[in-house]
C-alpha cells in the first residue's frame, strides 16, 4: 500500500529534512522511551539512543534508510491505515501489544521479546508542508508481567475465596444438621439419666450417685453445647432479612431477656443514645444479649457497671459495651472470638465458649467488625461497627442521588 503524497519527496531534500528533524527533536535523544521520526516515504529522519540500545542499530546506520527494509512489521495493514491518517495530520494512533506486532521488535538480555506500547503523533514537516510521524515506543514488559502476575494472583485468590465460601457453607450445613439431629437422642439420654437419679438415688451408694450426677451434668453441658452450636450455624444460613431496626429497642429486649441475671448481679446499666440501622432484628438482640451477659459473667468484686454507647463515624456506627469486670490479657483479644475457645475452666465460669464467636459471626454478616480492648482487672470494652446504609440517626434515608420531579 502506497502512503506517499502525490508530490514525491526528492532524495536530494533528505539531508535537509534529517538535519531539521535532528535539530527539532534532539531533546528526545536520551529519553528513556524509544523515539523516531518517519517521513511519508518511510525514510527515517531521527533515531534516539534508546532505540539504538534496543536494536543495536546506531543513528548513523538507520537514519535516511527506508524503515520497511529493516523492520517489515510496519507493513501490517492496521499500521498502514492508521499511519495514513497520521501523515494527513489526523489524531494520534495508539498500538497496543495485545493487538499489534511491535514496529521495532527487540530482544531483552534474558532472551524475552520486548513488549511495546506504541503511540504515533503527527508533527509538522520541516517545510511546513505535510506532516511527519513521531513514534514513541515504551517498553511495558515489566509492567505487563506485573499485571499478568497480579491477574494470576487475583484469579487464584478468587478461586481460593470461592473454595473457602463453599467449604464454610458445607461446614455450616454440617454443624446445623449434626447439632439439630443430635438434640433428640441427647434429650432422651438426659431425660432417662435424670429419671434414674430421681428414682434410685436413695437405693444406691455414694459412688453410684456420684456417677449418675456426673452423667446428668455431662448430658446437660452437651445439650447446652449443641444448642449453642445450632445457634452458631444458623447465623449465616437462617438469618432474617435486614430491615430498619432501632438499636435502642434491640438493647431493651436484650436487657429484658437478662432481667433475672441483672437482678442477681445488681448491675448498673448505663444507656447512651443508639442509632437506627439496617439489620436482622433477632440477631441484633442476640448480639447485645451475648455481650452484656459476658460482662455479667466476668464481673469482679467491684459493684458491676455496664455502659452501652455509640458514635457516628464516616461510613458506619461505632457501638460499644464497656464493663469494669476482670478484663483479659491483650494477647487473648482475638482468641476469645474463636469458637470453643475458653480462657477459664468450667469450674470457674460456666458456658460453652461460643457466645463471642456468635457475636463475631453476626457482625460479619452485617458487614462490620468487632474487637475488644482490655487489660487484666481493668474491665473490657467490646467495640463493633454497623454500616450506615444511607440511614440518618432518626431512621430516615439520606439522599444520595437526584430525584426526578413528579410530572
Amino acid at each position: 500500500m502506497e502512503l506517499q503524497s502525490h508530490e514525491q519527496v526528492q532524495l536530494n531534500n533528505l539531508d535537509q529534512d534529517i538535519a531539521a528533524a535532528n535539530t527539532k527533536f534532539s531533546g528526545l535523544d536520551y529519553a528513556p522511551v524509544g523515539f523516531f521520526v518517519l517521513r511519508q516515504d518511510f525514510r527515517v529522519l531521527f533515531w534516539n539512543h534508546c532505540l539504538t540500545g534496543w536494536t543495536q542499530l546506531s543513528s548513523q546506520e538507520i537514519v535516511g534508510t527506508d524503515l520497511r527494509q529493516q523492520f517489515p512489521n510496519i507493513n501490517q495493514p492496521k499500521y498502514l491505515v492508521r499511519l495514513k491518517q497520521v501523515f494527513q495530520g489526523g489524531f494520534p494512533a495508539i498500538f497496543s501489544p495485545q493487538l499489534h506486532q511491535s514496529v521495532i521488535p527487540s530482544i531483552l538480555p534474558n532472551g524475552q521479546r520486548c513488549i511495546q506500547q506504541t503511540t504515533v503523533t503527527a508533527v509538522p514537516a520541516a517545510s511546513n508542508q505535510g506532516f511527519y510521524a513521531l513514534f514513541a515506543i515504551q517498553d511495558v514488559t515489566n509492567l505487563t508481567n506485573r499485571i499478568q502476575s497480579y491477574q494470576a494472583e487475583l484469579r487464584e485468590r478468587k478461586r481460593a475465596e470461592a473454595e473457602l465460601q463453599r467449604s464454610n457453607a458445607e461446614l455450616e450445613q454440617f454443624a446445623y444438621v449434626a447439632s439439630h439431629d443430635l438434640r433428640e437422642p441427647l434429650r432422651m439420654v438426659t431425660s432417662f439419666t435424670q429419671l434414674l437419679a430421681q428414682r434410685y438415688s436413695n437405693q444406691l451408694d455414694d459412688e453410684a450417685n456420684t456417677i449418675i450426677n456426673f452423667a446428668v451434668d455431662g448430658a446437660a453441658r452437651m445439650q447446652a453445647l449443641i444448642d449453642d452450636l445450632l445457634t452458631f450455624s444458623r447465623v449465616g444460613t437462617q438469618g432474617n432479612p435486614f430491615e430498619v431496626v432501632d438499636c435502642k429497642e434491640s438493647l431493651n429486649l436484650a436487657l429484658s431477656n437478662l432481667q433475672i441475671l441483672l437482678q442477681e448481679t445488681q448491675a448498673d446499666i448505663t444507656k447512651a443514645p443508639l442509632p437506627i440501622v439496617m439489620a436482622d432484628p433477632a440477631q441484633l438482640v442476640q448480639l447485645f444479649q451475648n455481650l452484656i451477659s459476658n460482662a455479667l459473667k466476668y464481673r469482679s468484686e467491684r459493684p458491676l457497671t455496664v455502659e452501652i454507647g455509640s458514635e457516628s463515624q464516616e461510613n458506619h456506627w461505632l457501638i460499644w459495651v464497656r464493663d469494669n469486670g476482670i478484663g483479659i490479657k491483650p494477647k487473648y483479644a482475638e482468641r476469645i472470638f474463636l469458637i470453643f475457645q475458653r480462657l477459664h475452666t468450667r469450674q470457674q465460669y460456666s458456658g460453652t465458649g461460643i457466645g463471642l464467636a456468635i457475636c463475631k459471626k453476626i457482625i460479619e454478616r452485617h458487614g462490620g467488625r468487632i474487637w475488644v480492648e482490655s487489660a487484666p482487672d481493668q474491665g473490657a470494652i467490646f467495640y463493633f461497627t454497623l454500616p450506615k446504609n444511607n440511614l440518618r440517626s432518626d431512621g430516615g434515608f439520606l439522599l444520595t442521588s437526584l430525584v426526578k420531579e413528579d410530572i
